[in-house]
């Protein structure tokens, strides 16, 4: 089957055994890629709402609902490439595929699990700045504390997998030279 990267013979143990998991420097470096891309697609989405300025001073909450667009895009532009044969751009290039633990594609609702535990605290450092209850400086020393500590996690747990991965049931594996 073409959404499964084992075959339909295998075990769930069986197929978690065969494959090995990525670990955090090949994470990180895919990490790179893909924000590259996601920075490029918010900024083209970016791009329309100057348009709507002056509507934010009439009606506050559209700013809301400008924050709250661009983070769709971003969950869209992430979730598609984990629904769609389980590889960002980053992943691709380092030979990684995203699955679930029995081994089959993400769905929509594993990838909105997934972003929404590797991002969130991002996005709540992010709230935190933005309404001037925290300085900078502070929400940044949080924000590499909380990444470190999640991906340091992968240290301990005997799956090689980080927070996001253990709470959205995914597993993040490496592929053979020959599998893309």
């Amino acid at each position: 089957m073409a959404d499964k990267l084992y075959s339909s013979s295998d075990t769930t143990s069986e197929r978690s055994a065969k494959q090995k998991p990525a670990g955090i420097l090949r994470r990180l470096c895919a990490l790179f890629y893909d924000t590259l891309l996601v920075i490029a697609v918010i900024f083209i989405a970016f791009q329309p709402l100057p348009l709507i300025d002056e509507l934010v001073k009439v009606f506050p909450f559209i700013q809301i609902l400008k924050s709250l667009y661009l983070l769709i895009v971003w969950f869209l532009s992430l979730g598609w490439f984990w629904t769609h044969g389980g590889q960002t751009v980053g992943m691709k290039a380092w030979r990684m595929k995203l699955l679930r633990e029995n081994g089959e594609r993400l769905a929509w609702p594993h990838a909105m699990i997934r972003f929404s535990v590797s991002n969130g605290f991002f996005l709540l450092i992010l709230l935190l700045i933005g309404n001037d209850l925290i300085s900078t400086k502070f929400a940044l020393m949080i924000a590499v504390v909380a990444i470190s500590v999640g991906f340091l996690w992968m240290v301990f747990d005997k799956q090689g997998r980080a927070w996001h991965d253990i709470l959205s049931r995914t597993q993040l594996v490496i592929l053979n030279s020959h599998q893309r």
